[in-house]
C-alpha cells in the first residue's frame, strides 16, 4: 500500500489532472505563485534588514568598540567624553584608539532641473514615476535628513575601499567645509549633479562636494556625507571635540577577549565595551528582533503561506467535486482512500513545484526592481530559496490532506 501511495502508478493520474486542468490548475498555480511570490519578497526585505542593520559597522576598522551606556544601535549612539580614549590607550593589549563622531543634520537637495525646477505646490511623482525617471524624475528644492559622520584625517576609521576615497581626497578635505557624498545616495540628495549644482548646505552651512564614497545605504538613512572632525563639531553643533559618539579600537593580535576584559575593567560605568562580534550581533537583534521590521516581514510571510494554501485547497475540492463519478469509479475499480488520497497529494504538491518554479522568476525580476527603486540590497540567497521550497511542498501535502475527506463522499453505488 505504501508502495502504490508513493509509488509510480499515482503520479500520472495526478499529472493529468494539473496538465489537463485548465483554467483550474491556472488558477491554483497563479494564486499560489502569487502567495509565493509574496513570502520570497518578505524573506528578501528581511535579509536586507539584516544586511543593512549592520552595514555601517561593516566598512569601520575595529576590533573593540566603545559607546556610550545609552547606546541603542547605530543611528542612536549617545555621547561619551573622549578622554575615554585617552584612558583606553593605556591598556596594554590596545594598539590604536580613533573616535568617530556621527549625527543626524539636514541636507539641502538641489532640484531637478536646476533651470527650471517645479514649484513646491506641484503634484509629487508616484514611486514608479520616480523609479523610472530616476536622477532626471523633475522635484523642488527640499531639504533632507542624512547621516553625518567626522572623522580624524590622520586616524581614518574605515576600511577600503572607503578609506582609499577619504585618502585620495585628504588634501582637500583638509580645507573648511568640505565634504564627501555617498555615491549611492538616494536622488534627492543630488549625487548625480555634484559636477552642476554649487548651492550646497548642511545643516544651514555651505559645503562643497569634493568626492565621493561607496557605502550601501540603510532603513534609516537615505545619504551619508563624511568631513573632518573640526567641521562635523562646529556645523552640527558639539561644544568641542571632547564629545564623541564612537571609539574604535584595535587590540593586538589574539587579544580580544582579553582587551575586552580589561577595559571593561578599567572605564567607568558610562562606556559599553564590545567586541565586533558582540555590536554585530546587538544590531541585527535590535533590527530584526526588536523592532517591529522583522516580526513584520515574519507574519507576511505565514499570511503568505495561508493564502497558498486555502487557494490550492480551493482548487483541489472543486476538482474533486465535478470529477466525483471518476473518483467513484476508482473506487469501484478497488482503489483505496488511501491510494485516491495519494493522488490528491501529489497533484497539490505538483501544483506547488510549478508555482514555486514561476515565482522564483518572477521574484528575481522583482528584486531587481526593487533594489533599483528603493537602494536596499534585495538578495535571494539559497537558505530562503530552501525555506520557501519546504514552505511550499508542506502547504502542496497539507492542502492535498485537507481535501482527502471529499472523496469519502465518492460511493460506488451512485452509479448504478
Amino acid at each position: 500500500m505504501a508502495g502504490s501511495f508513493l509509488g509510480m502508478r499515482n503520479p500520472p493520474l495526478a499529472f493529468r489532472n494539473v496538465v489537463h486542468g485548465g483554467r483550474r490548475s491556472l488558477a491554483a498555480i497563479s494564486g499560489a505563485a502569487f502567495s509565493l511570490v509574496m513570502v520570497l519578497l518578505q524573506l528578501g526585505f528581511l535579509q536586507a534588514v539584516r544586511i543593512t542593520a549592520t552595514n555601517n559597522f561593516d566598512v569601520l576598522d575595529f576590533d573593540v568598540l566603545l559607546t556610550s551606556a545609552r547606546f541603542e544601535q547605530f543611528y542612536a549612539p549617545g555621547f561619551l567624553p573622549l578622554e575615554r580614549l585617552r584612558q583606553a590607550r593605556n591598556v596594554p593589549t590596545v594598539e590604536s584608539a580613533t573616535p568617530l563622531y556621527a549625527t543626524f543634520a539636514l541636507w539641502r537637495c538641489p532640484p531637478f532641473p536646476l533651470d527650471a525646477p517645479p514649484e513646491d505646490s506641484a503634484p509629487r511623482p508616484g514611486a514608479l514615476a520616480r523609479w523610472l525617471g530616476g536622477a532626471q524624475t523633475p522635484r523642488p528644492l527640499q531639504r533632507r535628513q542624512l547621516y553625518a559622520m567626522g572623522v580624524d584625517l590622520d586616524q581614518i576609521p574605515f576600511r577600503s575601499p572607503i578609506r582609499e576615497s577619504i585618502e585620495a581626497n585628504r588634501s582637500r578635505l583638509r580645507m573648511p567645509n568640505r565634504v564627501l557624498l555617498n555615491a549611492r545616495s538616494h536622488p534627492d540628495f543630488g549625487w548625480e549633479l555634484r559636477d552642476f549644482n554649487h548651492d550646497w548646505e548642511l545643516e544651514g552651512t555651505a559645503v562643497s562636494i569634493v568626492g565621493g564614497f561607496d557605502m550601501l545605504r540603510g532603513f534609516a538613512a537615505d545619504s551619508t556625507v563624511l568631513l573632518k572632525a573640526d567641521d562635523f563639531v562646529r556645523i552640527c553643533g558639539y561644544e568641542s571635540r571632547e564629545t564623541m559618539n564612537y571609539g574604535l579600537l584595535k587590540v593586538k593580535p589574539g587579544t580580544v577577549a582579553q582587551a575586552v576584559a580589561d577595559l571593561r575593567k578599567t572605564l567607568p560605568n558610562d562606556v559599553l565595551v564590545n567586541s565586533r562580534d558582540e555590536v554585530l550581533e546587538r544590531e541585527v537583534d535590535h533590527w530584526v528582533n526588536q523592532t517591529s521590521t522583522g516580526k513584520l516581514f515574519a507574519v507576511g510571510v505565514l499570511v503568505a503561506m495561508v493564502v497558498a494554501a486555502v487557494v490550492v485547497y480551493q482548487v483541489l475540492s472543486n476538482d474533486v467535486r465535478e470529477h466525483m463519478p471518476e473518483y467513484a469509479t476508482l473506487r469501484a475499480m478497488g482503489y483505496s482512500t488511501l491510494r485516491l488520497a495519494g493522488i490528491l497529494v501529489f497533484q497539490a504538491v505538483l501544483y506547488m513545484l510549478i508555482s514555486f518554479v514561476v515565482a522564483v522568476l518572477i521574484s528575481l525580476m522583482v528584486y531587481a526592481a526593487t533594489e533599483a527603486l528603493a537602494g536596499i540590497p534585495m538578495v535571494l540567497t539559497p537558505q530562503n530559496l530552501t525555506l520557501t521550497f519546504g514552505l511550499a511542498m508542506a502547504v502542496g501535502v497539507i492542502s492535498g490532506a485537507l481535501t482527502v475527506n471529499r472523496l469519502r463522499s465518492a460511493d460506488p453505488a451512485e452509479l448504478f
